[in-house]
């Protein structure tokens, strides 16, 4: 399954605001039953108290950020486990409703540590996947372990450390792990406790119109943590001090796109996941449908509008590919919610995009159909 831990959206507010503050960052390492979140989920929290990101339901967080004001001041790794299993455990007196088995590791973030989760933000911005592997039980010698944080490759090669010997890494359950691509894995050394955990790139969403029924489709989008390009060649639409939360605006003709001097835009184009057209112009959606046929590359397109205008931009596109048109295009787009204003039609939009993405039915959890 997917790791979507918003490391995407957290590293980008860390490095608008990480000179200002000290920060931490806690991360899930290791989880036995179940738990809220996944091993790989991340927290910040700042030398002012604030956090952001959650590895739980929002119970544990509290002490988290206790713990970490030790981290602060002795600038130094702490591991800590929450095990919701036992009825008299202390996790269980912070009304934690899951019963499993969580291990948390704090680390304060160095100099080494930004520059590190600089190249991961620059390659989950390519569209690259990563492996960070952290250090949570060491021997006593090897303490100083705990703090350290390493990234590696696709292939398991190791890009970059915090600490050299995080490099002298090497076990059995480590390679195999990369090599069957698993989500996380733990492994064991004579002297350490391992965890590795695949990074993904964000999901890539464009969205074609910067109409100001666009705006709470973007910011929704980007608190998921994904990363939203808008595009609309109009001069009084997609302004940049109205879509601050999207990663790019470009301001672009579809018949002009493809040209060689668009070329840093057509390579994230050919790395999207879903597009959504919101132009409210049959001929520009019906034109920016034909490139993303052309590229075929998106999992996920919604079309604003009645049954009646998604025909006729069907039609207007000229695409012949009719079955790639029922898989792909989702018009009229969302979910049945009855919503009219724009943020009920963002949440309808992203819920449907959302359950594609993660391949899901998007039916109710209890399986009962709603109000029947």
């Amino acid at each position: 399954m997917l790791n979507n831990h918003s490391h995407f959206s957290l590293l980008d507010y860390y490095f608008t605001q990480g000179d200002e503050l000290d920060w931490v960052m806690a991360t899930i390492v290791n989880k036995e039953g179940s738990s809220y979140r996944s091993p790989g989920a991340i927290m910040l929290i700042n030398s002012i108290g604030q956090s952001f990101g959650l590895v739980s339901g929002g119970c544990l967080e509290a002490n988290i950020i206790l713990h970490a004001k030790k981290v602060f001041d002795r600038k130094q790794a702490y591991y800590v486990e929450y095990d919701m299993r036992e009825e008299g455990d202390y996790a269980a007196e912070l009304g934690v409703g899951c019963k499993g088995k969580i291990g948390v590791l704090l680390q304060y973030l160095t100099a080494e540590h930004k520059s590190l989760l600089e190249l991961l933000f620059q390659r989950m911005k390519s569209g690259v996947t990563s492996y960070l592997q952290h250090t949570y039980q060491a021997e006593n010698e090897v303490r100083t372990q705990l703090n350290s944080l390493a990234m590696l490759d696709n292939k398991g090669q190791l890009l970059v450390s915090t600490h050299q010997q995080s490099g002298e890494f090497h076990c059995e359950n480590k390679t195999q792990a990369i090599a069957l691509g698993k989500p996380h894995s733990n492994a064991v050394t004579d002297k350490y406790e391992l965890s590795l955990t695949k990074i993904f790139a964000p999901f890539n969403l464009w969205v074609f119109g910067g109409g100001s029924d666009v705006i709470p489709l973007v910011s929704m989008a980007a608190q998921l943590g994904w990363r939203v390009t808008v595009v609309d060649h109009r001069s009084s639409y997609a302004r940049n001090s109205v879509f601050r939360q999207a990663v790019d605006i470009f301001r672009t003709h579809p018949d002009d796109f493809f040209k060689s001097e668009n070329s840093e835009q057509v390579k994230i184009f050919q790395q999207l996941d879903a597009a959504v057209l919101m132009t409210h112009n049959l001929t520009l959606d019906a034109a920016w449908l034909k490139l993303l046929h052309s590229t075929n590359q998106a999992k996920y397109i919604g079309l604003l509008g009645p049954l009646e205008r998604r025909s006729n931009v069907d039609t207007l596109s000229g695409i012949a590919d009719r079955a790639w048109l029922a898989r792909v295009v989702n018009g009229p787009v969302g979910f049945d919610i009855g919503g009219e204003l724009p943020e009920s039609i963002a949440l309808s939009i992203l819920a449907q995009c959302h359950s594609v993405l993660h391949n899901r039915s998007g039916l109710t959890l209890s399986g009962k159909f709603i109000n029947s």
